[in-house]
C-alpha cells in the first residue's frame, strides 16, 4: 500500500488533498512561501490524528503540523515539500473543570473563552485571536496585548497530550507523567505533536477603563511608558503606533478617528474601581511629563473604537502596501526610545517606510517593513532593513523574537543573541527528541541540510 492510499485508509479520501488546493499550505503569513507539499492530511479527531502521525513516522516521512498558518515567521511551511498534517479539524472543547479549559489544537483562540463561562477569560490574546489557532499559540508562546499584565501563553498552559517522534502519546504538565509541559511551548513543532492543551482561566476584572495618550515624537511614547513604570504602574495593556501605522489605520476600513501626531499610545488598566482611579492618575502624569496629552475613553463604546484601530493596524497596511515583512524581536522597556530612533534612522537610510506598531507594555517591537514584491530591489532594501532592525534590537539587550518565533525568519538572527556554544545545545535537545530530524525540519535552527536560498539568504546572511 502506497503512503498516500494509507493515509487515505485513516481519514477518508476528501481529507487527502493532492490537487492544486495543496499549494495553499506552502504559505503562511510570512513572505517567503515553501515548496509545494507532497500531500496535505486533515484527521478529525486525535485518534486520526495519532495514526496518521504513526503512518508517516514508520514511513520516516518527513512532515509539518500545521493549525490554522496565521505564522509570521514561516514556521508552518513545507519548506522541502514535506507532508502536512493540518489539525484545524480538531478544534473543539474537551473539557471545563474549574478554571481550566481542555481543547483541541485545531481550536480557533477567541473561542476558548467563548466557550468558557461568562466571568472568566483566556488571557493570551494575539492580534490574529480570531483565527489563529490553539496548537499554533502554544508552539510559539503566543502573547497578545494583555501579556504585559498576564503573560504570554506559556503561563496559562497547564498541561499538553503530546505524541513524540517514537510513537509514544504522553500527558504534560500538572498531575502527568512530566510535570512541566514547558519545553514544547515554543517549540515550533519541532519537538513533538501537540494533541490537546489544558489552559488556564483568568477571572474577568471588575473594572476596565481606556486611555490614549498623543505625542511629538517616538522619543516622547518612549519615554511616557518608562515613566509609567517608575509610577508603579502595570497596565493590563500598552499599545504604541507611530504616524506612519495611524496613517495606515485612517486610510483603511478600520478608520478610527486617531489623531494626527507622531505617535499614540493606548492603555488598558484593569482591576477594582479606586485602584483604576488611582493608576489613571498616574499613568496620565507620566505620559503629560513627557510632553503627552490624555485621552480618557468615557463608555465601553468608546474604549472600542480606540482598540479598533490597534487591533486593525496589521491588515490595514494593505491600504499602504502590497506587502510587508513583520518583525517582533523584544527590548528593554528602558531602550525604547534610543531604539525606536535607530529604526527611524534605519528606514531612511534603506529608503523603506518602516511602520512601527507595537506592544510597548512588554518592549515587544512590531516593526512592519512595506515593499512591493513586484520590485526586487524594493523588496532588498526591505530584507536588509529588517535584518538591520533586528541586530540593533538584540545589540540594546533585547531576543530575536518575542511571540512570532524564529521559523525560517530569524534563523540568521539567532547568532546576535546566541553562541555557538547555546545553538549546539539546542541541536542536541533536538536530537533527542527528533533523532531522524523529521519533524519541522528547518525551523528554529540551522541544521545540515538547510540551506537558505533567495530571500532568505538576504535575511540569514545579509547578502
Amino acid at each position: 500500500m502506497s503512503l498516500l492510499q494509507e493515509l487515505r485508509s485513516v481519514v477518508g479520501e476528501q481529507w487527502v488533498i493532492t490537487t492544486e488546493e495543496r499549494r495553499l499550505y506552502s504559505l503562511d503569513g510570512f513572505t517567503v512561501a515553501g515548496r509545494d507539499p507532497e500531500a496535505v492530511v486533515l484527521p478529525e479527531n486525535e485518534e486520526e490524528a495519532v495514526k496518521v502521525v504513526k503512518t508517516l513516522l514508520m514511513r520516516g516521512e518527513p512532515f509539518v503540523v500545521r493549525g490554522t498558518g496565521t505564522s509570521l515567521s514561516g514556521a508552518s511551511i513545507p519548506i522541502n515539500g514535506e507532508v502536512v498534517v493540518s489539525m484545524s479539524r480538531l478544534n473543539r472543547v474537551l473539557s471545563l473543570e474549574g478554571m481550566e479549559i481542555t481543547v483541541g489544537p485545531g481550536i480557533a483562540n477567541i473561542m476558548v473563552t467563548k466557550n468558557a463561562p461568562p466571568d472568566v477569560f483566556y488571557a493570551p490574546d494575539p492580534s490574529s485571536y480570531s483565527v489563529s489557532s490553539i496548537g499554533g499559540n502554544v508552539s510559539h508562546d503566543s502573547g497578545g496585548i494583555h501579556v504585559v499584565k498576564y503573560g504570554p501563553t506559556f503561563n496559562h498552559v497547564v498541561g499538553l497530550r503530546v505524541m513524540l517522534t517514537n510513537g509514544e502519546v504522553i500527558d504534560v504538565g500538572g498531575r502527568s507523567v512530566m510535570d512541566d509541559a514547558g519545553i514544547f511551548v515554543g517549540a515550533e513543532g519541532t519537538l513533538g505533536v501537540v494533541l490537546r492543551a489544558r489552559l488556564r482561566l483568568t477571572p474577568r476584572p471588575a473594572t476596565t477603563l481606556t486611555l490614549m495618550g498623543t505625542f511629538d515624537s517616538l522619543r516622547d511614547a518612549g519615554q511616557a511608558v518608562i515613566n509609567t513604570y517608575q509610577r508603579g504602574v502595570v497596565p493590563a495593556a500598552m499599545e504604541m503606533m507611530d504616524r506612519n501605522s495611524i496613517e495606515a489605520v485612517e486610510r483603511s476600513k478600520f478608520k478610527t478617528g486617531y489623531p494626527r501626531a507622531e505617535a499614540i499610545i493606548l492603555v488598558e488598566l484593569d482591576g477594582y474601581g479606586a485602584q483604576v482611579e488611582e493608576e489613571i492618575r498616574r499613568t496620565e502624569a507620566a505620559f503629560n511629563e513627557a510632553g503627552g496629552r490624555v485621552i480618557t475613553a468615557r463608555s465601553q463604546e468608546e474604549a472600542d473604537k480606540l482598540w479598533r484601530g490597534r487591533k486593525g493596524a496589521f491588515p490595514a497596511m494593505g491600504a499602504v502596501s502590497p506587502a510587508y515583512l513583520t518583525l517582533d524581536n523584544n527590548i528593554l522597556i528602558t531602550k525604547l526610545p534610543e531604539v525606536l530612533e535607530q529604526i527611524s534612522k534605519i528606514s531612511e537610510r534603506y529608503s523603506v517606510k518602516v511602520a512601527n506598531v507595537f506592544h510597548a507594555g512588554d518592549g515587544n517591537l512590531h516593526p512592519l517593513v512595506p515593499y512591493d514584491p513586484q520590485d526586487p530591489e524594493n523588496l532588498r532594501r526591505a530584507l536588509h532593513a529588517a535584518r538591520e532592525i533586528a541586530k540593533v534590537a538584540v545589540e540594546s539587550g533585547g531576543v530575536p523574537s518575542g511571540e512570532h518565533g524564529i521559523g525560517v525568519e530569524k534563523i540568521g538572527f539567532m547568532g546576535f543573541y546566541y553562541s555557538e556554544e547555546d545553538l549546539e545545545a539546542m541541536r542536541r535537545v533536538k536530537k533527542v527528541f527528533d533523532r531522524s530530524r523529521i519533524l519541522n525540519k528547518c525551523k528554529m535552527l540551522r541544521l545540515e541540510g538547510c540551506e537558505p536560498v533567495g530571500q532568505l539568504r538576504t535575511l540569514w546572511e545579509g547578502d
